[in-house]
Protein backbone atom coordinates (compact mmCIF):
# COMPACT_ATOMS: atom_id res chain seq x y z
CA UNK A 1 0.00 0.00 0.00
CA UNK A 2 1.62 3.23 -1.18
CA UNK A 3 2.08 6.34 1.03
CA UNK A 4 -0.09 8.31 -1.42
CA UNK A 5 -2.99 5.92 -0.84
CA UNK A 6 -2.65 6.29 2.92
CA UNK A 7 -2.44 10.07 2.61
CA UNK A 8 -5.54 10.21 0.39
CA UNK A 9 -7.42 7.94 2.81
CA UNK A 10 -6.42 10.17 5.72
CA UNK A 11 -7.52 13.29 3.82
CA UNK A 12 -10.92 11.77 2.99
CA UNK A 13 -11.39 10.80 6.63
CA UNK A 14 -10.70 14.35 7.82
CA UNK A 15 -13.23 15.71 5.34
CA UNK A 16 -15.96 13.21 6.25
CA UNK A 17 -18.56 13.31 9.00
CA UNK A 18 -17.97 11.49 12.34
CA UNK A 19 -20.32 8.67 11.30
CA UNK A 20 -18.54 8.23 7.97
CA UNK A 21 -15.14 8.31 9.70
CA UNK A 22 -16.19 5.60 12.19
CA UNK A 23 -17.70 3.47 9.45
CA UNK A 24 -14.54 3.91 7.37
CA UNK A 25 -12.41 2.67 10.27
CA UNK A 26 -14.70 -0.31 10.85
CA UNK A 27 -14.33 -1.27 7.20
CA UNK A 28 -10.72 -2.21 7.99
CA UNK A 29 -10.15 -5.76 9.23
CA UNK A 30 -7.08 -4.68 11.19
CA UNK A 31 -9.07 -2.02 13.03
CA UNK A 32 -11.81 -4.54 13.89
CA UNK A 33 -9.18 -7.03 15.08
CA UNK A 34 -7.52 -4.43 17.30
CA UNK A 35 -10.89 -3.35 18.71
CA UNK A 36 -11.79 -6.97 19.46
CA UNK A 37 -8.48 -7.45 21.28
CA UNK A 38 -9.12 -4.36 23.43
CA UNK A 39 -12.63 -5.57 24.31
CA UNK A 40 -11.23 -8.99 25.24
CA UNK A 41 -8.64 -7.38 27.55
CA UNK A 42 -11.39 -5.43 29.30
CA UNK A 43 -13.55 -8.54 29.65
CA UNK A 44 -10.62 -10.53 31.05
CA UNK A 45 -10.10 -7.89 33.73
CA UNK A 46 -13.78 -7.67 34.63
CA UNK A 47 -14.56 -11.40 34.52
CA UNK A 48 -11.38 -13.47 34.85
CA UNK A 49 -11.93 -17.15 34.10
CA UNK A 50 -10.69 -20.14 36.01
CA UNK A 51 -6.92 -20.48 35.64
CA UNK A 52 -5.78 -23.02 38.23
CA UNK A 53 -2.31 -24.29 37.44
CA UNK A 54 -2.99 -27.76 38.81
CA UNK A 55 -6.27 -28.21 36.92
CA UNK A 56 -6.62 -31.50 35.08
CA UNK A 57 -7.28 -29.53 31.87
CA UNK A 58 -4.54 -26.91 32.25
CA UNK A 59 -2.14 -28.30 29.62
CA UNK A 60 -4.99 -28.93 27.18
CA UNK A 61 -6.28 -25.37 27.47
CA UNK A 62 -2.79 -23.92 27.11
CA UNK A 63 -2.32 -25.90 23.88
CA UNK A 64 -5.65 -24.61 22.54
CA UNK A 65 -4.60 -21.07 23.45
CA UNK A 66 -1.41 -21.55 21.45
CA UNK A 67 -3.48 -22.66 18.45
CA UNK A 68 -5.65 -19.54 18.82
CA UNK A 69 -2.51 -17.38 18.94
CA UNK A 70 -1.13 -19.01 15.79
CA UNK A 71 -4.45 -18.47 13.99
CA UNK A 72 -4.49 -14.78 14.95
CA UNK A 73 -0.87 -14.24 13.92
CA UNK A 74 -1.34 -16.01 10.58
CA UNK A 75 -4.61 -14.17 9.85
CA UNK A 76 -3.24 -10.70 10.71
CA UNK A 77 0.14 -11.42 9.11
CA UNK A 78 -1.45 -12.42 5.83
CA UNK A 79 -3.56 -9.25 5.77
CA UNK A 80 -0.56 -7.07 6.59
CA UNK A 81 1.66 -8.67 3.96
CA UNK A 82 -0.95 -8.54 1.21
CA UNK A 83 -2.26 -5.08 2.03
CA UNK A 84 0.79 -3.18 3.25
CA UNK A 85 4.10 -4.94 2.56
CA UNK A 86 3.46 -6.15 -1.01
CA UNK A 87 1.28 -4.91 -3.83
CA UNK A 88 -0.93 -7.91 -4.57
CA UNK A 89 -3.92 -6.00 -5.90
CA UNK A 90 -3.65 -7.79 -9.25
CA UNK A 91 -3.26 -11.23 -7.65
CA UNK A 92 -6.12 -13.56 -6.82
CA UNK A 93 -5.13 -14.53 -3.27
CA UNK A 94 -7.26 -17.70 -3.18
CA UNK A 95 -5.90 -18.64 0.27
CA UNK A 96 -7.19 -15.40 1.80
CA UNK A 97 -10.17 -16.88 3.66
CA UNK A 98 -9.13 -20.54 3.72
CA UNK A 99 -5.91 -19.96 5.66
CA UNK A 100 -7.37 -19.49 9.15
CA UNK A 101 -9.68 -22.56 9.17
CA UNK A 102 -6.88 -24.65 7.65
CA UNK A 103 -4.55 -23.62 10.49
CA UNK A 104 -7.24 -24.54 13.04
CA UNK A 105 -7.75 -27.94 11.39
CA UNK A 106 -4.01 -28.65 11.44
CA UNK A 107 -3.64 -27.42 15.01
CA UNK A 108 -6.52 -29.55 16.29
CA UNK A 109 -5.13 -32.59 14.46
CA UNK A 110 -1.81 -32.14 16.28
CA UNK A 111 -3.69 -31.57 19.55
CA UNK A 112 -5.61 -34.84 19.13
CA UNK A 113 -2.46 -36.83 18.38
CA UNK A 114 -0.53 -35.44 21.35
CA UNK A 115 -3.24 -35.85 23.99
CA UNK A 116 -2.42 -38.67 26.37
CA UNK A 117 -3.87 -39.71 29.72
CA UNK A 118 -1.36 -39.65 32.54
CA UNK A 119 -0.69 -43.02 34.15
CA UNK A 120 -2.08 -44.61 36.21
CA UNK A 121 -5.55 -44.54 34.66
CA UNK A 122 -8.69 -44.65 36.75
CA UNK A 123 -10.04 -48.13 37.34
CA UNK A 124 -13.25 -48.85 35.46
CA UNK A 125 -16.26 -48.24 37.71
CA UNK A 126 -19.89 -47.25 37.28
CA UNK A 127 -19.06 -43.54 37.35
CA UNK A 128 -16.15 -43.69 34.92
CA UNK A 129 -17.68 -46.24 32.55
CA UNK A 130 -20.61 -44.01 31.50
CA UNK A 131 -20.90 -43.99 27.71
CA UNK A 132 -19.38 -40.81 26.32
CA UNK A 133 -19.67 -39.22 22.88
CA UNK A 134 -18.22 -36.11 21.29
CA UNK A 135 -21.18 -34.09 22.63
CA UNK A 136 -21.03 -35.43 26.20
CA UNK A 137 -19.21 -32.41 27.62
CA UNK A 138 -20.96 -29.95 25.30
CA UNK A 139 -21.25 -27.11 25.05
CA UNK A 140 -24.56 -27.80 23.29
CA UNK A 141 -25.33 -24.13 22.68
CA UNK A 142 -21.85 -23.46 21.36
CA UNK A 143 -22.07 -26.43 19.00
CA UNK A 144 -25.37 -25.11 17.63
CA UNK A 145 -23.84 -21.64 17.17
CA UNK A 146 -20.88 -23.16 15.34
CA UNK A 147 -23.17 -25.21 13.07
CA UNK A 148 -25.28 -22.12 12.30
CA UNK A 149 -22.19 -20.01 11.54
CA UNK A 150 -20.83 -22.69 9.21
CA UNK A 151 -24.23 -22.96 7.47
CA UNK A 152 -24.35 -19.17 6.92
CA UNK A 153 -20.78 -19.21 5.60
CA UNK A 154 -21.51 -22.04 3.17
CA UNK A 155 -24.71 -20.33 2.01
CA UNK A 156 -22.92 -17.01 1.47
CA UNK A 157 -20.12 -18.70 -0.47
CA UNK A 158 -22.60 -20.45 -2.76
CA UNK A 159 -24.61 -17.26 -3.40
CA UNK A 160 -21.54 -15.13 -4.03
CA UNK A 161 -19.99 -17.85 -6.19
CA UNK A 162 -23.06 -17.96 -8.42
CA UNK A 163 -22.99 -14.16 -8.71
CA UNK A 164 -19.29 -14.00 -9.61
CA UNK A 165 -17.81 -13.60 -13.06
CA UNK A 166 -14.72 -15.31 -14.51
CA UNK A 167 -12.72 -12.47 -16.06
CA UNK A 168 -9.80 -14.80 -16.72
CA UNK A 169 -10.32 -18.45 -17.70
CA UNK A 170 -11.07 -20.50 -14.62
CA UNK A 171 -10.93 -17.60 -12.14
CA UNK A 172 -14.30 -16.46 -10.75
CA UNK A 173 -12.92 -13.72 -8.53
CA UNK A 174 -14.81 -10.71 -9.88
CA UNK A 175 -18.33 -9.48 -10.48
CA UNK A 176 -19.67 -7.45 -13.39
CA UNK A 177 -22.31 -4.84 -12.53
CA UNK A 178 -24.55 -3.99 -15.49
CA UNK A 179 -25.39 -0.32 -16.07
CA UNK A 180 -28.85 -0.27 -17.71
CA UNK A 181 -29.75 2.09 -20.56
CA UNK A 182 -26.16 3.21 -20.94
CA UNK A 183 -23.82 2.23 -23.76
CA UNK A 184 -20.97 1.32 -21.45
CA UNK A 185 -19.25 -1.96 -20.58
CA UNK A 186 -20.11 -3.61 -17.24
CA UNK A 187 -18.33 -2.42 -14.11
CA UNK A 188 -15.92 -5.17 -12.98
CA UNK A 189 -15.02 -5.36 -9.28
CA UNK A 190 -13.10 -7.84 -7.10
CA UNK A 191 -15.62 -10.17 -5.46
CA UNK A 192 -15.54 -13.30 -3.24
CA UNK A 193 -16.43 -15.73 -6.03
CA UNK A 194 -15.55 -19.37 -6.49
CA UNK A 195 -11.82 -18.62 -6.62
CA UNK A 196 -12.03 -17.68 -2.94
CA UNK A 197 -15.09 -19.76 -2.03
CA UNK A 198 -13.93 -23.24 -2.98
CA UNK A 199 -10.72 -23.10 -0.87
CA UNK A 200 -12.77 -21.58 1.95
CA UNK A 201 -15.30 -24.42 1.81
CA UNK A 202 -12.48 -26.97 1.91
CA UNK A 203 -10.91 -25.21 4.91
CA UNK A 204 -14.21 -24.95 6.81
CA UNK A 205 -15.02 -28.64 6.22
CA UNK A 206 -11.54 -29.63 7.45
CA UNK A 207 -11.93 -27.38 10.49
CA UNK A 208 -15.38 -28.81 11.33
CA UNK A 209 -13.94 -32.32 11.12
CA UNK A 210 -11.07 -31.25 13.40
CA UNK A 211 -13.49 -29.82 15.96
CA UNK A 212 -15.58 -33.02 16.04
CA UNK A 213 -12.45 -35.16 16.27
CA UNK A 214 -11.04 -33.03 19.10
CA UNK A 215 -14.33 -33.16 21.02
CA UNK A 216 -14.39 -36.94 20.47
CA UNK A 217 -10.85 -37.32 21.79
CA UNK A 218 -11.53 -35.05 24.75
CA UNK A 219 -14.60 -37.08 25.74
CA UNK A 220 -13.36 -40.64 25.18
CA UNK A 221 -9.87 -40.27 26.59
CA UNK A 222 -9.60 -42.39 29.79
CA UNK A 223 -9.80 -40.57 33.10
CA UNK A 224 -6.64 -40.16 35.13
CA UNK A 225 -6.45 -41.72 38.59
CA UNK A 226 -4.53 -38.69 39.85
CA UNK A 227 -7.54 -36.34 39.86
CA UNK A 228 -11.00 -36.38 41.39
CA UNK A 229 -13.74 -37.46 39.00
CA UNK A 230 -15.75 -34.24 39.39
CA UNK A 231 -12.69 -32.11 38.64
CA UNK A 232 -11.83 -34.30 35.68
CA UNK A 233 -15.30 -33.82 34.22
CA UNK A 234 -15.23 -30.10 34.90
CA UNK A 235 -11.88 -29.88 33.14
CA UNK A 236 -13.18 -31.80 30.13
CA UNK A 237 -16.11 -29.35 29.90
CA UNK A 238 -13.68 -26.40 29.96
CA UNK A 239 -11.63 -27.96 27.17
CA UNK A 240 -14.75 -28.66 25.09
CA UNK A 241 -15.82 -25.03 25.44
CA UNK A 242 -12.41 -23.84 24.29
CA UNK A 243 -12.45 -26.16 21.27
CA UNK A 244 -15.87 -24.94 20.15
CA UNK A 245 -14.95 -21.30 20.89
CA UNK A 246 -11.89 -21.68 18.67
CA UNK A 247 -14.06 -22.95 15.82
CA UNK A 248 -16.71 -20.25 16.29
CA UNK A 249 -14.10 -17.48 16.44
CA UNK A 250 -12.44 -18.64 13.23
CA UNK A 251 -15.71 -18.90 11.31
CA UNK A 252 -16.84 -15.45 12.50
CA UNK A 253 -13.57 -13.81 11.46
CA UNK A 254 -13.59 -15.50 8.05
CA UNK A 255 -17.28 -14.81 7.40
CA UNK A 256 -16.77 -11.17 8.34
CA UNK A 257 -13.92 -10.94 5.83
CA UNK A 258 -16.04 -12.45 3.06
CA UNK A 259 -18.91 -10.05 3.74
CA UNK A 260 -16.49 -7.12 3.86
CA UNK A 261 -15.15 -8.00 0.41
CA UNK A 262 -18.65 -8.41 -1.02
CA UNK A 263 -19.78 -5.06 0.40
CA UNK A 264 -16.70 -3.23 -0.91
CA UNK A 265 -17.54 -4.43 -4.43
CA UNK A 266 -21.21 -3.48 -4.24
CA UNK A 267 -22.57 -0.17 -5.45
CA UNK A 268 -26.06 1.06 -6.21
CA UNK A 269 -25.11 4.03 -8.37
CA UNK A 270 -22.24 5.07 -10.60
CA UNK A 271 -21.11 8.30 -12.23
CA UNK A 272 -20.58 7.77 -15.97
CA UNK A 273 -19.52 10.02 -18.81
CA UNK A 274 -22.30 10.38 -21.40
CA UNK A 275 -21.78 10.81 -25.15
CA UNK A 276 -22.64 14.47 -24.80
CA UNK A 277 -19.63 14.91 -22.55
CA UNK A 278 -21.54 15.52 -19.33
CA UNK A 279 -21.45 13.31 -16.27
CA UNK A 280 -24.59 11.50 -15.08
CA UNK A 281 -25.37 9.37 -12.04
CA UNK A 282 -27.05 6.11 -13.09
CA UNK A 283 -28.46 3.23 -11.09
CA UNK A 284 -26.59 -0.08 -11.13
CA UNK A 285 -28.35 -3.45 -11.15
CA UNK A 286 -27.39 -5.09 -7.86
CA UNK A 287 -28.47 -8.72 -7.43
CA UNK A 288 -29.07 -9.82 -3.82
CA UNK A 289 -28.73 -6.19 -2.72
CA UNK A 290 -30.35 -6.79 0.68
CA UNK A 291 -28.01 -9.68 1.50
CA UNK A 292 -24.91 -7.72 0.53
CA UNK A 293 -25.92 -4.54 2.38
CA UNK A 294 -26.94 -6.39 5.57
CA UNK A 295 -23.76 -8.44 5.34
CA UNK A 296 -21.72 -5.25 5.05
CA UNK A 297 -23.21 -3.99 8.31
CA UNK A 298 -22.71 -7.35 10.05
CA UNK A 299 -19.12 -7.81 8.81
CA UNK A 300 -17.33 -5.62 11.41
CA UNK A 301 -19.50 -7.05 14.20
CA UNK A 302 -18.54 -10.59 13.21
CA UNK A 303 -14.84 -9.74 12.92
CA UNK A 304 -14.83 -8.01 16.31
CA UNK A 305 -16.68 -10.91 17.97
CA UNK A 306 -14.28 -13.45 16.44
CA UNK A 307 -11.28 -11.41 17.57
CA UNK A 308 -12.70 -11.22 21.11
CA UNK A 309 -13.03 -15.01 21.32
CA UNK A 310 -9.54 -15.64 19.92
CA UNK A 311 -7.97 -13.11 22.29
CA UNK A 312 -9.81 -14.55 25.30
CA UNK A 313 -8.48 -18.03 24.49
CA UNK A 314 -4.93 -16.65 24.34
CA UNK A 315 -5.37 -14.66 27.56
CA UNK A 316 -6.74 -17.66 29.46
CA UNK A 317 -3.84 -19.81 28.32
CA UNK A 318 -1.36 -17.11 29.34
CA UNK A 319 -3.06 -16.81 32.75
CA UNK A 320 -2.77 -20.58 33.30
CA UNK A 321 0.94 -20.53 32.43
CA UNK A 322 1.48 -17.52 34.72
CA UNK A 323 -0.37 -19.22 37.59
CA UNK A 324 1.65 -22.40 37.07
CA UNK A 325 4.91 -20.45 37.42
CA UNK A 326 3.72 -18.65 40.55
CA UNK A 327 2.12 -21.67 42.22
CA UNK A 328 3.69 -24.93 40.98
CA UNK A 329 1.36 -27.91 41.14
CA UNK A 330 1.85 -30.19 44.11
CA UNK A 331 2.91 -33.75 43.36
CA UNK A 332 0.06 -36.26 43.65
CA UNK A 333 0.71 -39.35 45.71
CA UNK A 334 -0.92 -42.51 44.35
CA UNK A 335 -1.44 -45.39 46.73
CA UNK A 336 0.06 -48.68 45.58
Amino acid sequence: MSPEYLWNAWTRMLQSSPFEAVWGLLSSTLVCTALGAVIALLLARVRPGRRSADSASASDRVALGVIALVVAVVWIGDIALRGYAFDMSATVSWWRFALAPAVVAAGLAVWVVTRRTAHPRRALDAAAATRRTWTTFGPRRGIRVLAAAIAVTVGSVVIFGRMSTAVDPGLSAHIAWDVPNVAAPPIVMVFPGWAYGIPLLAGVVAMAAGVVLALHRNALRPYSDGARLDRERSGRSDVARDIVALGVATVLVVLGGVLHMARSAATTSMTVLMESGREAVVDVVLPHADLIMVGGVAAPILEIAGSVLLTLLVLRAAAIVSARHRFPARPVEVAT
